[in-house]
């Protein structure tokens, strides 16, 4: 299983040219998998490593992968602009997932979804941003032979 694969693809759902911004907002600036040291632009995406777990059965591997995936829209400072950017990119952000399913991964991805959000202030290399935190899951399911 290439996670780095899946982890680029989930990123790729948050691109400027994935996305169309809600009216009034800029394109998002990036979004990338690999941790930066620094947030250099906002709003920008941030896909985390995930967690996850595993099943085998019959020769198969079936896992539950849980990827932190946080939009950091604009600096702490100003929380009143920032709550109304926060809610104008909600509605954008929860749509990402909706096709294809299976991130164009099929097989080992069955697919994937965000089963929650979170909005508030994150940090990042110690700075405060508000942004939102979404939780994408990704379902695989691939052939599997243990050896001895």
């Amino acid at each position: 299983m290439d996670l780095t694969a899946i982890a680029s693809a989930v990123a790729a759902r948050f691109t400027a040219s994935a996305i169309s911004p809600p009216s009034g907002y800029t394109d998002p600036g990036t979004a990338v998998y690999k941790l930066p040291t620094a947030i250099t632009t906002t709003p920008t995406a941030v896909v985390f490593p995930p967690e996850g777990s595993f099943s085998y059965a019959a020769f198969k591997r079936r896992g539950t992968l849980t990827f932190p995936v946080r939009w950091y829209i604009s600096d702490a400072a100003d929380l009143p602009r920032a709550t109304a950017e926060m809610y104008a990119w909600a509605g954008t952000l929860l749509d990402q997932l909706a096709s294809p399913f299976d991130l164009d991964l099929a097989p080992p991805v069955t697919h994937a979804f965000i089963d929650g959000v979170r909005f508030g202030k994150l940090e990042y290399a110690d700075h405060e941003y508000t942004g939102i935190e979404l939780s994408v899951i990704v379902h695989t399911e691939e052939a599997f032979s243990p050896t001895t």
